[in-house]
């Protein structure tokens, strides 16, 4: 095989890899209904927009110091040398250009928007609200779109770590009610009861005044599962904001319709909300009905 042929190919895999959802990135969990190129096109339109409006408009500068050091290589050095030099140079570039990225997540019709904002949450909240109080549609595709504060190893360990930092920020100095919303796919390892439990017991000890709160919690605990790493994020306002249900939140609102489906685990701390998955999509938001963990079999009310 031709040594430039074998040194692209390579280096094509591990762009590939870079490609991929991984524990430390942040960003927007996104859900879709089967397209996904028209999802990531509208994703990035839509994060772009209020990302301009809140942050001021993305620098796509390079750097000039880094190109030229590309340009000005000997053409006798070794090719696998050039060939990784121009790809180090290549994803700084493109690191720099991009406040958004899109990468695998690993399941059907859910993919990652990766970015280089500190909280996605500000971005989110604020487009939530501007569909709540416009009623504008603002794309086809897209579905929910949940802002994700750090990416974890999907094991009881990280998922505390990650938790317990996030929640000096929100449940350490005021009281808060609170909800855990445990949803996974492709994942039967990681027990559901224990993250609750473990997850409310932590929380629990931040500030005596902490509660759950099954229909309406001041901030919600996002745990999404995907295969061997678990999303985490804590969100505001999110029955109130229909889940960050983009369809839900331009549609007319029934005054007597219930909230979306909720399902209660009962833990030694309070009762907690929990909304569970454990197979792959369609939408969590279709399924209806309480859930009620005892310890023991699952009794669901209508």
């Amino acid at each position: 095989m031709d040594k430039r042929n074998y040194y692209a190919k390579a280096n094509n895999g591990d762009a590939m890899r870079e490609r991929c959802m991984k524990p430390g990135h942040r960003g927007f969990l996104v859900t879709c209904n089967g397209h996904v190129r028209d999802c990531v096109r509208d994703s990035y339109r839509i994060l772009n927009t209020y990302a301009d409006q809140l942050y001021g408009a993305s620098d796509k500068t390079t750097d000039d110091n880094d190109e030229k050091q590309s340009d000005t290589a000997s053409d006798e050095e070794d090719i696998s040398i050039k060939l990784q030099k121009e790809a180090l140079a290549a994803g700084k570039q493109h690191n720099k250009s991009f406040r958004f990225q899109s990468v695998e997540s690993g399941a059907l019709n859910c993919l990652f928007i990766q970015t280089s904002l500190p909280d996605p949450n500000e971005l989110a909240y604020k487009l939530m609200k501007d569909l709540s109080d416009t009623k504008q549609h603002k794309s086809r595709f897209i579905l929910r779109m949940l802002p994700i504060q750090a990416v974890c190893r999907a094991n009881l360990k990280d998922i505390i770590d990650v938790v317990g930092k996030l929640s000096d920020q929100y449940f350490l100095k005021e009281p808060k009610t609170f909800a855990i919303l445990f949803n996974r796919r492709l994942n039967n390892d990681l027990s559901r009861d224990d993250v609750i439990r473990e997850l409310a017991d932590l929380i629990a000890a931040k500030n005596s005044g902490n509660k759950a709160n099954l229909k309406s919690p001041d901030l919600a605990v996002i745990v999404e599962v995907i295969k061997g790493l678990c999303c985490i994020g804590i969100l505001p306002e999110y029955y109130q904001l229909r889940k960050y249900n983009l369809v839900e939140l331009v549609a007319p609102q029934n005054p007597k319709s219930e909230p979306a489906s909720q399902a209660a685990a009962v833990t030694e701390v309070d009762t907690l909300a929990v909304e569970s998955s454990e197979k792959q999509p369609p939408e969590d938001e279709q399924r209806k009905g309480l859930e009620i963990n005892t310890g023991q079999s699952d009794n669901v009310v209508e």
